[in-house]
């Protein structure tokens, strides 16, 4: 078994042309998102790998950014419940994670939920958004932070069709 699959790389295909496309988007897009918008760059390579990872197209698209989305809420509403109504505490926390994990692991029943995958990307996203106190828009303390990875992560999804749209034309 070969470390690198030489014959594949010698060639131009998918791969090149995903990589070269992915590459030079990089450059505008962390500038933008850093410079311009103002948003936590992180979320949205999160939410583009996730639409690779479910599958890419329309459908992947779809799937990917509903399943992120899902996660950011629980994770949103689970700094809600934890920090408003129980008080805060490692405890409380451990086990309102542990039910929107449950609720999560339940996504593949829902055929726009399906690649459960993406809800704990989302729900991880968005507990490291919260965690760097990064917002959007001016709006500040949770409902900034839920705003900012609801945001990121759309943006991070459809530039992931972008780029696997336009790679596809240089294949």
């Amino acid at each position: 078994m070969s470390v690198v699959q030489w014959e594949a790389a010698a060639e131009w295909n998918k791969g090149w042309s995903l990589a070269v496309v992915f590459g030079l988007a990089s450059v505008p897009w962390t500038y933008g998102f850093i410079a311009g918008l103002e948003l936590p760059l992180w979320p949205s390579f999160i939410a583009s790998a996730t639409f690779y990872a479910a599958g890419s197209g329309l459908d992947g698209l779809k799937r990917a950014y509903a399943a992120n989305l899902a996660g950011i809420i629980y994770a949103a509403a689970t700094l809600l419940v934890v920090n408003t109504f129980l008080g805060g505490g490692l405890l409380a926390l451990s086990v309102v994670v542990g039910a929107f994990m449950f609720l999560a692991s339940l996504h593949e029943f829902v055929p726009l939920l399906s690649f459960t995958p993406g809800a704990f990307f989302g729900y991880a996203t968005m507990f490291s958004v919260n965690a760097a106190e990064a917002t959007a828009f001016g709006v500040m303390g949770l409902p900034g932070e839920t705003l900012a990875a609801v945001v990121s992560m759309l943006l991070g999804a459809l530039i992931g069709l972008a780029t696997d749209e336009l790679s596809a034309v240089f294949e």
